[in-house]
């Protein structure tokens, strides 16, 4: 996300063929410079699958809908349906300020659990602190592994803005101390607690929380991102780096998940259908506020670990996932009927990938 702005039962897979127009979509990313592209989409009849170009450039294999990615931010949503959960479980208040249960934040008697959802806290992002910028900043320090105390230290040493804003500030901040809400109040790690309340009662048998770890399990897209000219960073699209292996950017609890495209729209089917959260909560996911500047058109709002968006066919909901390498974007239907996801195997991007992906997603959740 930083370069931008995350059914019950695990049952064999029966994929249906995509649909022409959904083929032609996805090649279009493909045509407009990403290495690969894959779509998934989800209803109540079940599942389709599309792929275009390829998983690794140098081996040739072709890329496949069921190869897992990285999902960056789109793990935002994971997150926020823990702190849902044990909202609905009394074990926390979302109006509670964070310096209830987490000692230690900077102004966090003004900051509560709902500012941290929808990024409303004021608190700078990490990534601030580390001033990478260009893509040969990124190669030298690959693995560099930041734990999240390490991501708080370095988010706290600058300056926030006031908590309680009407317009969210996006910040990965707000989710890695999230995840340690989780761990305070549950007293077991994060990555235990997101595997036994939605990773396995989902049957989300690709989906793993890999922070800290370089390498992506089994059958997975490779990820890459452009090389540098002479003053100008991330521009050459000519050289591509597979930055597929690395640590540094993985962000705790705000972006480190593992998944593929069919497991995202399997958890949002059952996120959007009621299978995680009581109605009372799910309004309080859906429920938005605008965006400080705001330059997608399509982005109408922050909720809680989700956003709302209009391709032009009624509000949806989903989250966008950005690190070096990959792109993607995961949105459900409010009634839950219609699920869609893409992943794209470039980032940062040229500047016709990200239109050729939203207009994919468009066509598979506006059918």
């Amino acid at each position: 996300m930083r370069s931008l702005i995350a059914l019950i039962l695990a049952a064999t897979l029966t994929v249906a063929p995509a649909p022409k127009d959904l083929r032609g979509a996805v090649q279009a990313v493909v045509d407009a410079g990403a290495p690969a592209a894959v779509l998934a989409v989800r209803t109540e009849e079940g599942p389709e699958d599309v792929a275009a170009g390829v998983a690794d450039t140098r081996t040739g294999r072709p890329a496949s809908a069921g190869d897992r990615y990285r999902v960056a931010s789109i793990t935002k949503t994971f997150t926020a349906v823990l702190v849902l959960q044990l909202a609905a479980a009394h074990t926390i208040d979302l109006g509670a300020p964070i310096s209830r249960y987490v000692e230690g934040v900077p102004g966090g008697s003004r900051i509560t659990i709902r500012d941290l959802l929808r990024h409303t806290s004021g608190l700078p992002d990490f990534y601030d602190a580390l001033a990478l910028r260009t893509s040969a900043d990124w190669r030298r320090r690959r693995l560099e592994r930041l734990t999240d105390d390490r991501r708080l230290s370095l988010a706290f040493g600058l300056e926030p803005a006031p908590p309680g804003a009407p317009e969210a500030t996006y910040s990965n901040t707000n989710y890695v101390l999230l995840g340690k809400l989780v761990e305070h109040v549950t007293r077991r790690p994060y990555a235990d607690e997101v595997a036994g309340r939605i990773i396995r009662p989902l049957g989300l048998r690709d989906t793993y929380y890999a922070d800290g770890q370089p390498a992506i399990r089994g059958r997975h897209l490779h990820g890459y991102m452009p090389g540098d000219l002479p003053g100008e960073p991330d521009a050459d699209y000519a050289h591509l780096t597979d930055f597929t292996t690395q640590t540094v950017n993985q962000s705790g609890p705000a972006g480190s998940m593992i998944s593929t495209v069919h497991d995202l729209t399997r958890f949002y089917q059952a996120l959007f259908t009621g299978r995680l959260l009581p109605a009372a909560l799910m309004r309080e996911l859906t429920g938005t506020v605008p965006v400080r500047g705001n330059s997608l058109p399509w982005v109408r709002g922050f909720g809680l670990g989700v956003h709302r968006y209009d391709f032009g066919c009624g509000p949806v909901y989903g989250h966008i996932g950005g690190v070096r390498g990959y792109t993607g974007i995961v949105v459900s239907t409010a009634d839950g009927r219609r699920q869609a996801a893409i992943a794209v195997t470039l980032n940062p991007n040229p500047a016709a990938v990200l239109p050729a992906a939203v207009k994919a997603v468009t066509e598979a959740i506006c059918p």
